[in-house]
């Protein structure tokens, strides 16, 4: 599989985040070729932004951007959803839900690995048993962090992409994500955005950055 951005560019608020982009994304199963990406840059270069062009869930103000299946049929952007996990300091948790029917929820959307329990799920991210009936509107920030990190590392997308993803952390929440992406990733493409060494420099063997209106391998 692989994500084509041609000549992409994105203008907010009468500025241009990136412009004239034109690169090819592999998203490779096979072990010792999956891709290990980092796209670095400071706080609002458009990391984020370019995240979700490459989920779907925002649209290039120009050029073109596509997913290719592994056969090089264009994947509609209405089904990316099923290649693609995201985590995000900006992605909303359906706080209404208690974490119990989180889960039933994300299982039915998007789905977990399987083996992936309520259970395993309390232990990676260190929550007492009881925290299964609380509402996600009472979890702190950091709480709500480490479940969005386990939605998309836990599932079983090809591509997992992960903004920023120590935010909100404490040291305990940065233990849950070291073993996520040490245990769970399971020869699946990621793309870290980041803004600090911690968050990639242990996972990531290719480079990218973002700024000044431009995307570029370093």
């Amino acid at each position: 599989m692989k994500i084509t951005l041609n000549n992409c560019g994105k203008n907010y608020h009468r500025s241009w985040l990136f412009k004239d982009i034109t690169l090819t994304i592999p998203i490779d199963s096979t072990p010792g070729s999956t891709l290990k990406l980092a796209l670095l840059g400071p706080n609002g270069a458009g990391k984020s932004t370019f995240t979700l062009l490459l989920a779907g869930q925002t649209d290039p103000t120009e050029g073109v951007v596509q997913w290719h299946d592994a056969s090089g049929k264009s994947i509609p952007q209405s089904q990316w959803h099923k290649y693609v996990a995201l985590a995000s300091p900006g992605m909303e948790l359906p706080e209404e839900f208690t974490l119990s029917e989180w889960f039933d929820f994300h299982q039915q959307i998007k789905g977990f690995q399987s083996g992936i329990t309520k259970e395993l799920i309390l232990t990676l991210c260190g929550f007492p048993k009881n925290t299964l009936t609380k509402q996600i509107l009472t979890f702190s920030s950091g709480m709500k962090q480490r479940v969005k990190l386990c939605a998309a590392v836990l599932g079983n997308q090809p591509l997992v992409i992960l903004d920023e993803p120590l935010t909100n952390l404490d040291s305990a929440g940065q233990l849950v994500f070291t073993t996520l992406l040490s245990e769970y990733l399971n020869n699946r493409s990621f793309i870290i955005a980041s803004n600090r060494q911690d968050e990639w420099r242990d996972y990531c063997t290719q480079t990218y950055t973002i700024g000044d209106s431009e995307i570029k391998a370093i």
